[in-house]
Formats: C-alpha cells, structure tokens, sequence
C-alpha cells in the first residue's frame, strides 16, 4: 500500500470516528466526587478559546448579579430617612395651601384621633431645611406637604415623623406639595384656587396652560377654581366656611358678580347675618338667582318684619313672614313650573337638614 494510500485510509477512519473535544479524566482512587455534574458549558482551557469561553460564561454570571445589584439599589437611591422632629422646629411655607378652616373641622379632629391614638403620624410629612440667613431661633424647617399631620403632632406636643429633602427648589416644592394634596383629595376647590393664584402671581409658570402641564390636570378645572379664589371676600364669607365653595358653582358664581356686583355683594352680606346659616347650596341659589331671575330682595329694618321678592319691573315676587313663635312662611307670587318646584324641594330639604333633622318632603 502506498503512502498515499495510507493516508488517505487513515483521513476516512477520523472521520467516521472523530476524536473528542475534550476528555474527562475519572477521579483518583478515594477522591470525593465532584458536587456538581459536569456543564455542558465546561471547556478546557488549555486552549485560547477554551480560556475565551470560560471567561465568557464567568463574565455572563457577573453582569447578571451587576444588573440585580443595580435594580436593588434603584428601589433606595430615592429614599430618604425618616426623622422624628420637634414640631416646633418647623415652619409653614409660603406656598401653604391649608386655611385655618382646615384645622377647625371634624376631619382634622379625626386626624388628631388617629395620630394620638397611634403616638405620632405614621405617615411622615416632608419638610427642607430653611435657608441659612434665618434669625436666632426662627424655625430651622418648613414643610413640603403635610401641614395637617404636623398641625397635630404640635397641638398634641408630639414629636413629628419627618423627612428631610434638602434638594428642593421653589418649584419642586410647589409641585410636590400640590401632588400630595391633590392624590389624598382633601383640598378643597377654594384652597386648590388660592394655591394656584399664588404661583402664578409669584412667577413659578408663565401661565396656566404651563401650571396644568407641570401637575398634569385639566385647565378647565384650573380655572374653575382660579375662579372661586378670585371671588370677593363678602361673597366668600357668605358660605360660612370657604371649604363648602364647590367647583361647579364656579362659572355662575362668577358671572353674577361680573354682571351685578353690587346685588351679589348685597345678598352676600344679608345672608352672612342669617343664623342659623342655610344650607352651602340654598346660598348659592340665593347668590346668583337675582342676577339670572332679575329679582331684587328687601331685608326687612326690623327684627321680625318680612322680607320681599320684587322683579325689576316692581312685581312681588315672594314673601318670607315670621311668626311670634319664630315659626317662617314663605309664598311665591309668581308662576313656578314644575322643574323649578323640585329645585325648591330640594334646598328646603337642604336648609332643614342643616338646622333640625327633617323628613324628606311629602306631597
């Protein structure tokens, strides 16, 4: 057989039967066996690419812990610890939307409850340091949100969980706050108004298309409670408390006193002097009927006496008599369909149900 013969006998036998990649050598007589059963990633690495495959394999497994490691830590880089403060140490900002109202009613009353009864605010408020330049003992803090949890802690002498954020500028804190407030929906419309005014007015956006864009609301209702914040103050007054302005009132409310400011803040002050107060939507009604009926009210110059409805083309509209039992009638002269008969059910039901328990009415 020739040599070429040969090699090419022995070229077919490698063929059919190649060697293997790598050989697995058996343990040594007593040696434990391995814990772990071969990979079918395991190379030698006598070799450049075997040492090539086990780094990439090694590299792999470090990348997956690097990218574990680095969600982890994205869950804490914006945490920051909760610190128990003296509420004496903290200020209001000038940006608070909470008016004294706020603190008066059964709402922060329960709030006060809950706080005491659980030895502080489980909830922390957020505060920022205050600048530097502040005097001797001025408050070293003012308060991002959470007015209403600090008011408690101070009036209750208890310490204040809190959270200190000293990378906040003006308009952070503004929107932050207003974030805050908004998602725990405890603002009133007045007070979201008067909050909106207020960073208009000091420049933090050039108008309130910017302001709806940054907190990411409606400009509709924006404006609806602009609006409601503009309102005179005797007209504001008249509600009793500005907690019960509603936003729906907003656009009439508005155009009455646009169209008869002097009637609206007439009315205003008659109603401020009833007691007891009627019902938020009866005073209303009252507010703005004149200005859509053309109606004009006469409040009586003495104690007692009645008081009269007149059209402005001098028509008696209606009369409100009192008894010597204090016992009220009221009769309406002029012709009242069946849609405003409902309406005025509904603010007598109102009106009673704010002073007596009554029964809904029967007919």
């Amino acid at each position: 057989m020739s040599n070429l013969e040969k090699r090419a006998r022995a070229r077919a036998i490698s063929l059919d039967d190649p060697a293997p990649t790598s050989a697995v050598t058996p343990p040594l007589p007593g040696t434990p066996a391995p814990e772990h059963p071969a990979s079918p990633l395991h190379v030698r690495t006598n070799t450049a690419p075997g040492a090539l495959a086990k780094f990439m394999v090694s590299n792999s497994e470090t990348h997956k812990e690097n990218t574990a490691l680095k969600a982890k830590l994205a869950e804490f880089q914006d945490s920051l610890p909760v610190r128990s403060l003296d509420p004496t140490l903290i200020a209001a900002t000038k940006w608070a939307n909470r008016v004294p109202a706020s603190f008066e009613n059964a709402d922060f009353a329960q709030l006060k409850t809950e706080i005491q009864n659980a030895g502080g605010n489980v909830q922390p408020i957020k505060v920022r340091p205050r600048a530097a330049s502040q005097e001797q003992g001025d408050p070293a803090y003012e308060i991002v949100f959470g007015h209403r949890r600090h008011r408690a802690c101070l009036e209750l002498g208890l310490p204040v969980n809190a959270i200190i954020d000293a990378d906040l500028d003006e308009q952070a804190l503004y929107l932050e706050m207003e974030r805050e407030n908004r998602n725990r929906a405890d603002l009133s419309a007045w007070e979201q108004g008067l909050m909106y005014a207020r960073a208009l007015e000091a420049g933090l956006f050039g108008s309130i298309r910017q302001l709806a864009a940054a907190i990411d609301r409606d400009q509709s209702q924006i404006s609806k409670a602009l609006a409601l914040a503009k309102l005179p103050a005797e007209v504001v007054e008249a509600f009793g408390s500005p907690l019960d302005l509603q936003f729906r009132w907003s656009s009439d409310l508005r155009e009455a006193v646009q169209k008869d400011p002097e009637g609206v803040l007439s009315r205003a002050r008659t109603i401020r002097a009833l007691n007891p107060l009627p019902a938020p939507s009866a005073i209303f009604t009252m507010l703005v009927s004149n200005a859509s009926m053309g109606v004009e009210v006469a409040a009586p110059e003495t104690a007692g006496a009645a008081w009269r409805w007149n059209t402005t083309d001098g028509q008696k509209w209606a009369v409100l008599k009192t008894d010597r039992k204090g016992g009220v009638t009221l009769s309406i002269a002029q012709p009242v369909d069946a849609a405003r008969r409902e309406e005025l059910c509904r603010l007598v039901d109102a009106f009673l149900r704010g002073s007596v328990r009554a029964a809904k009415p029967t007919r």
